[in-house]
Order: C-alpha cells, then structure tokens, then sequence
C-alpha cells in the first residue's frame, strides 16, 4: 500500500509541477479578466493611435474608473474561488470488511457500493486499502443567475473629468464580459483502513482549467453623437469593438487528507470525519483556493436491510488565509442495490459559505450634455456591483457502480445544479472506478 501511494504522489506532483510551471509562464487565469480590461478596454487607442477632432479619450484617469478596476479583480476572484471549491467524490472504498474471530477470515459489512459524494459510517477494515480514481468535465455558465456567456455581466467605463468642463466627458464605454470557461478534473483517492474503526486516506487533484473572454466594448455616445459623433471612436473605426484573450493551465490542485473514526457498529451507526484541505493548488491560475480549510463533520449511516443504506453528513469547514470562507456543508444520500453486482446512488450536495462576495445588479443616474450648451440630461445605467452574504449552493447526484470482477467497482454519474447561487456548472458527467485490495 505505502509503494503505490508514494508512487501515485511523486507521478502526480511531478506532471502537475511541470505543467503549472508552464502556466505561471504567462500572466495567470485568475487576472486574465483585469489584464483584458485594464490594458485593451480601458486604454483602447482610437484611429491610428489619435484622437479625432483634436482629442484623444480617457477613460482611464476618472475617480470611478479606480473603482470599476477593482470591482472586475473581485468578480475574478469571486469566479477563482468557487471553481477552487467544486466537491471531489468519497475517497472510502466500494467495499468496507470486518475480520470475524470465528472464521479467522475477512467478511463483508456492507451489501451496497457505497455513496458518490457522501461519505459512510462503515470503515474499510484494519489493514485493507483501496485506490480509486474519477474524472469530471464542467463547463461553467452562470455567475449568481449571470449567463457568462450571453453578456449579462456589464461594466462600465466612464471619461475623466476635463479641466475646464467639456461635454465630450458624457460618454460611456460599457463593456460586456462574455466567458467561456471550463475546467477537467481527474482525482486519485487512496483510503487506509489504520484499524477496525479508523480509516485515513488523502485526494489528490489534477486540474486542467481552460478560459476564453471577450469584452463586446460599447461607446455610449450620450454626449457626442449629434455635435461630434467621431470625437469617440474604436480603432476599427466604430463606436463597438471585441477584446479577446484566451488562456489554460494545468496542475496539481488542493490535496486533501482525510481520516474517519466509526464510533457505532460495522456498516451502521456514526463516524466521525476530518477533512483537512492544504494549498498546494497554484491560485493565480485558478487550480488552488490558496488557503488552508479543515472540515470537521459526523456521519450517520442507517442500513435498511441488504438492500437500501441512506447517509447523512453534516459538518462545518474552517478556513485559513486567502480568500475563501467558513462554509457548513451537509449532505444527504442513498443507495439502493439492485443487485449483488450494481448499486444505484443519489446524493444531495449543500454548501453555505458565510461571508462571501455575491454578484448583484446595480443602476446608476448618468448625467450628460449633448453639445457644450445644451441642458444636462440624466440616463440610467445598468451594470453589476459585488455585495458580501451568505452563498447557498446546491448540487443533486445520480449514477450507477457496478462491480464487473472481484474488487473492482466502476462508477458514472452525473452532477446537476439545484440553484443559481454562485458559480453555477451545467449537467456535469463524472466516471471513475476503484479497487479494494
């Protein structure tokens, strides 16, 4: 057991280690949306690199403009943080064992393959192991009921304030983020059984995150286009433009380390389970939280015959350091064996992180001259803002593990959303499969 988990580290650090370093060769993920905005939208040239009529726009120097900047890092970091968060599924093996004194021999405590994502009272057994591995493709498409690929989510750009006043200072540039993002997860699990009743195990991550962007930038010609409608103008020429950008990385991500104490009976009653989830995920690329989080949680298991075996986790995660959250976290499942050689599993995922930034609408008065004498005027402006709460999501599971020959269980499922709160994915396929030795 000790060879092949030293062997499954040292593989797994290394290719992640060598493709991170690939990534942080460029500028990283997780500022690739401030970069675009603050270096093309923000300082987008016009024709030829001048202005026209004698003027070249700022939309850079204005005092709102600061806070516009800082509000794109935080929806990034908003994006970085909860992608850094998706669950990884139980590490516990498909088969739990107790040794009887009477036979001399190892038996089997559970009839069923065990949960998906929640995690059983029932041990693996003093000195069993098992080593397991899955694999997910999510493709994300809403940010707290943002489409992130329609344009949903508005910022905007307003010109500095010109000394003496100019009504060419009325203008806005409204940019609208479209994001095409994904990520590729493959997870070795190890679990231990160190005695009857305590099992330890680690996770380990490999990601592959993928993100294109394109700001669609708009030039709100509120004050300009009836006097001077080219005063503001792309260097296409027109009053809209795309800025693009794309970008990968790969590596290893958030190891975790995980043990359980049963406290009750083999295959039944309660365990205690401690999750402790270390930053060895490269944040700047969106492949680590950056923080240490330690989950403690109890779990209850309560078989109904040979049959059904519902669980029930409930706990609380605390985090230390960059910029995630307290979360309690609570999750619900059963299996259902429909025959000896296959279990049907659900599970429901909940997470409440505490203190979270949240994306929210935001409207704003705009005042404007349209020409150096005419009246002010007022418009409303529709862009998004960041409040901080408490961030509710909820994932639901489905899937199926079959036991094909001896040991080997192989699972598929998929993971589908229960709400639009936070970083929300699409129906998300997993498969994986482990081995009991």
């Amino acid at each position: 057991m000790s060879k092949i988990a030293r062997t499954i580290v040292i593989l797994t650090i290394g290719l992640g280690s060598a493709a991170r370093a690939q990534a942080q060769a460029s500028s990283g993920l997780l500022g690739q949306m401030s970069t675009l905005f603050t270096q093309q939208v923000a300082t987008a040239p016009t024709p030829a690199g001048t202005g026209v009529v004698a003027h070249t726009g700022q939309f850079t120097d204005d005092p709102r403009t600061a806070a516009t900047f800082l509000l794109v890092s935080q929806v990034s970091q908003q994006i970085g943080s909860q992608l850094t968060n998706f669950p990884l599924g139980s590490s516990a093996g498909g088969f739990t064992y107790g040794y009887d004194s009477e036979l001399g021999t190892f038996q089997r405590t559970t009839d069923t393959f065990g949960p998906l994502f929640a995690e059983r009272a029932a041990t693996i057994g003093k000195g069993k192991a098992s080593f397991g591995m899955s694999y997910l493709h999510a493709k994300y498409d809403s940010l707290d009921g943002k489409d992130l690929g329609s344009g949903a989510i508005k910022f905007d750009l307003f010109h500095q304030i010109l000394n003496p006043a100019s009504y060419v200072q009325g203008d806005v540039i409204e940019a609208d983020l479209k994001m095409n993002l994904t990520s590729d997860e493959t997870a070795f699990l190890v679990n231990y059984g160190v005695t009857n009743r305590l099992d330890v195990g680690f996770a380990i991550p490999v990601v592959h995150v993928s993100m294109d962007l394109t700001y669609h930038a708009t030039i709100l010609d509120f004050a300009t286009h009836n006097v001077s409608p080219t005063t503001h103008v792309f260097a296409n020429g027109s009053k809209t433009q795309d800025f693009t950008s794309q970008g990968s990385a790969s590596g290893v991500g958030d190891i975790v380390l995980r043990g359980k104490y049963n406290v009750g009976k083999s295959g039944r009653g309660v365990a205690l389970g401690l999750d402790l989830r270390l930053p060895t995920g490269d944040k700047d690329n969106m492949l680590g939280e950056g923080s240490t989080q330690t989950r403690v949680f109890m779990i209850a298991s309560a078989p109904v015959g040979s049959r059904v075996a519902p669980h029930l986790n409930v706990g609380y995660t605390f985090a230390s350091g960059g910029t995630a959250t307290d979360a309690v976290n609570y999750v619900g499942g059963v299996e259902y064996g429909i025959s000896p050689k296959a279990t049907i599993v659900g599970d429901f995922i909940g997470r409440t992180f505490r203190d979270s930034l949240r994306l929210t609408d935001v409207s704003s008065v705009h005042a404007f001259q349209q020409g150096p004498t005419a009246p002010t005027e007022t418009t409303t402006l529709q862009s998004v803002g960041v409040v901080t709460g408490n961030l509710t999501s909820g994932l639901a599971t489905l899937g199926l593990k079959v036991n094909p020959a001896g040991n080997l269980i192989i699972s598929g499922n998929v993971l589908f959303p229960m709400n639009n709160a936070g970083l929300r994915t699409g129906v998300t396929p997993v498969i994986g499969f482990d081995y009991t030795f």
